[in-house]
């Protein structure tokens, strides 16, 4: 007994394939853009506003909000409604709107490649850089499954 007929199959390489040269065109038209180290770390000022918008809401919207979001409702019922329906988005819109042009404009200053390169320099400390340089590794281990 198969579980999948042939056609099936082919039809999902297909659609792989389809998915792969989709990605690899995006792949290649940013590559072109970067010219440098700079480029790549920081992104230029022709990057589009839209880009930066869709690339915050899927880092928001990942797995791990389908799956935390609702038992935290769950165990905190209306409460935890407002918190995540309400308060942070607000939140979240109201930081990117206050905070933005003050970080673009120290991290431009002193060309911080990184965030633990934008702390020491904003803090004057090395210790803070490297506390923050651990803390973006740890980001390493933290997956959507």
């Amino acid at each position: 007994m198969d579980i999948a007929n042939p056609n099936m199959i082919i039809s999902g390489w297909i659609l792989i394939g389809f998915y792969a040269a989709g990605i690899l065109y995006f792949v290649v038209r940013g590559a072109k853009q970067t010219k440098n180290i700079d480029d790549y770390a920081l992104g230029n000022i022709l990057f589009s506003p839209y880009a930066v918008g869709l690339s915050l809401a899927a880092s928001i919207t990942s797995a791990a909000t389908f799956i935390i979001n609702p038992g935290f409702v769950a165990l905190y019922g209306i409460s935890g409604v407002l918190s995540m329906a309400l308060a942070l988005p607000f939140a979240a819109l109201l930081s990117l709107v206050v905070l933005t042009k003050g970080f673009r404009k120290h991290g431009t200053l002193v060309k911080a490649l990184s965030m633990a390169q934008w702390m020491q320099t904003r803090y004057n400390s090395r210790a803070y850089g490297i506390f923050f340089g651990f803390l973006s590794l740890l980001l390493i281990t933290f997956t959507d499954t």
